[in-house]
């Protein structure tokens, strides 16, 4: 039986042509589904947009839930923003402080916000209430893409939900 010198192996170490196939093909098919994913679509911005909305709203309902404090939600048409407020009761008074940062709204344009009870707004800024004890106003807010397609959002007063019809599949 032969022995080897030291420092040198007999055997055979590494991957077969079969196994380097195998692992090469798995990561083109991983790469190929995820590539959608990763993929920059156009209407990227604009649903991010309507995100950000549905995010301040639930923000603004669960913050108002928690903390006993009614908060606002304004809709300012002619800067095509939206801004969020806490109300807070010091000596008497009500005092409006900024909750959060303005949200810019484009590449989305704020058409129209209807609030049942107040009408239906198309210019200057119209406030949404949210109460502490779990209930916002009824708001309808529809939005106008570049390419002209309309997108409305509605917020559900019991639960600070929204739900976003853009002609697509649901958000």
């Amino acid at each position: 039986m032969p022995i080897s010198p030291i420092g040198t192996s007999t055997k055979q170490a590494g991957f077969t042509l079969i196994e380097l196939i195998l692992v090469v093909g798995l990561l083109a098919m991983l790469s190929l589904l995820s590539l959608p994913l990763m993929m920059d679509r156009g209407d990227s911005a604009e649903r991010r947009s309507l995100r950000r909305v549905a995010g301040v709203v639930k923000q603004l309902y669960n913050e108002a839930t928690l903390t006993r404090d009614e908060h606002l939600l304004t809709f300012d048409l002619d800067r095509n923003q939206l801004s969020a407020y806490r109300l807070r009761q010091k000596n008497g008074s009500i005092e409006k402080e900024v909750f959060g940062r303005k949200t810019v709204l484009t590449p989305l344009n704020l058409q129209q916000v209807e609030v049942d009870g107040k009408g239906s707004f198309r210019s200057g800024q119209v406030s949404v209430r949210i109460f502490p004890l779990g209930w916002m106003e009824q708001t309808r807010v529809a939005l106008v893409a570049e390419d002209g397609r309309t997108t409305q959002i509605d917020f559900s007063p019991l639960t600070g939900s929204t739900k976003i019809d853009d002609g697509r599949q649901a958000l």
